[in-house]
């Protein structure tokens, strides 16, 4: 395909964006108008949005850390209905889950059991078949799944944009070290609105 760029957001799941999520990343609900301004223009001028994950069975051992969440078929492994497309690709955790579509679609759910997207063992042909150069990356958590994708992104070679008023973080002082390593690794801040400017040339 071979695009300038493409959105990337993170996890923007009910349990983690919303209060009566079961792992709720504090005062995320506040990022949502900033979340919905940039899905609509990455549909509205063709960008392709590519959107992680969790997607844990019952038994998942991450849950001895963390309390169960985004457990499939469950309301909190849910997008929030900003961040969800109806005619989403949806790319499961399994080799052979992904096949180069003949028409790109609006959005791509790429689920994963990790922090970072790019475990997901699709992850390499869907950028093949992509091809961006840059990722504009927002979402939750910073200091966990945002700042490990955006790493992994940058570590792969690609130019990433965090998007500083579109993300948010479980602790305060957790959130600003990630973001420190984002651009420590190469990563560029921007706003909602430099995004939604500079890509609409």
């Amino acid at each position: 395909m071979g695009v300038s760029v493409a959105f990337f957001d993170v996890d923007t799941q009910a349990d983690f964006m919303l209060p009566t999520g079961s792992l709720y990343v504090p005062g995320a609900e506040r990022i949502i108008p900033n979340l919905e301004k940039l899905v609509r223009f990455a549909v509205e001028r063709g960008i392709p949005l590519l959107s992680s994950a969790d997607a844990h069975p019952s038994d998942d051992p991450s849950f001895r850390e963390w309390p169960p969440h985004c457990v499939v078929g469950t309301p909190g492994q849910r997008r929030i209905p900003a961040t969800d497309l109806p005619d989403a690709m949806i790319v499961p955790n399994r080799p052979g889950a992904f096949s180069q579509p003949e028409t790109w679609p609006r959005q791509m759910v790429i689920e994963k059991q990790e922090y970072d997207a790019t475990t997901n063992v699709n992850f390499d042909a869907i950028l093949r078949g992509l091809a961006p150069r840059r990722f504009v990356v927002f979402g939750v958590a910073t200091d966990y799944c945002v700042q490990s994708t955006a790493r992994s992104l940058l570590q792969r070679g690609f130019q990433v944009d965090l998007v500083t008023d579109a993300i948010r973080a479980i602790t305060p002082e957790g959130g600003r070290r990630s973001i420190e390593e984002v651009v420590a690794a190469g990563g560029r801040l921007i706003t909602t609105q430099v995004a939604t400017s500079e890509w609409a040339r």
